[in-house]
């Protein structure tokens, strides 16, 4: 029976679940989960331009962990550091990881990776990272968090899908200008 509770309320799904499920779904398919080298790397450039610390109003907050697995495979099943997955559905039809195959199918944690608040501060982690990859701190005349997300997000196609999401990563992008000094236009 569906409570209404279950249908009003998140699911918050904790690391400590999380790594509980995981490690069942290895145990059964006898196979690792692993994540992409460059999936990873891509995560540990987000946490050394400091986006993993920042919350959605672009104030430092209670801080994520690029590192941890859970983090990782929230990366990696959204299809960053790889070509393999389009969309957030892709993972769950993906015969070539075992482990996620055994995720899909559990009756108990189906929804594993629909924690909402995770998945969209890794996207907009990894996308800041992405975005001011190419300013040094302290550069002069670049253009505005807004106009520079903009054109990021153009460049995707992606820009007005999520309007919540462009607004969090605006926020990010914002912070980081300031916090390494970029004098905007």
């Amino acid at each position: 029976m569906i409570k209404l509770k279950d249908l009003i309320i998140e699911r918050i799904v904790l690391p400590d679940e999380f790594m509980r499920e995981i490690k069942r779904a290895e145990k059964e398919t006898g196979k690792k989960f692993k994540v992409p080298s460059s999936t990873k790397k891509l995560c540990m450039m987000a946490k050394k331009d400091g986006f993993h610390k920042i919350d959605y109003l672009g104030k430092p907050g209670k801080a994520r962990k690029p590192e941890s697995l859970m983090y990782q495979a929230y990366a990696f099943v959204q299809g960053w550091g790889h070509g393999k997955y389009k969309n957030k559905w892709d993972w769950r039809s993906d015969k070539s990881q075992p482990v996620l195959q055994n995720i899909q199918n559990s009756s108990i944690f189906s929804s594993l990776f629909d924690y909402e608040y995770l998945e969209y501060h890794v996207k907009t982690d990894l996308q800041a990272s992405q975005v001011v990859a190419n300013i040094r701190p302290g550069s002069k005349d670049v253009e505005p968090a807004y106009y520079l997300v903009k054109d990021y997000l153009n460049s995707f196609g992606t820009r007005g899908k999520n309007r919540r999401d462009d607004d969090i990563l605006t926020n990010k992008v914002h912070w980081w200008l300031n916090k390494n000094k970029v004098e905007t236009l």
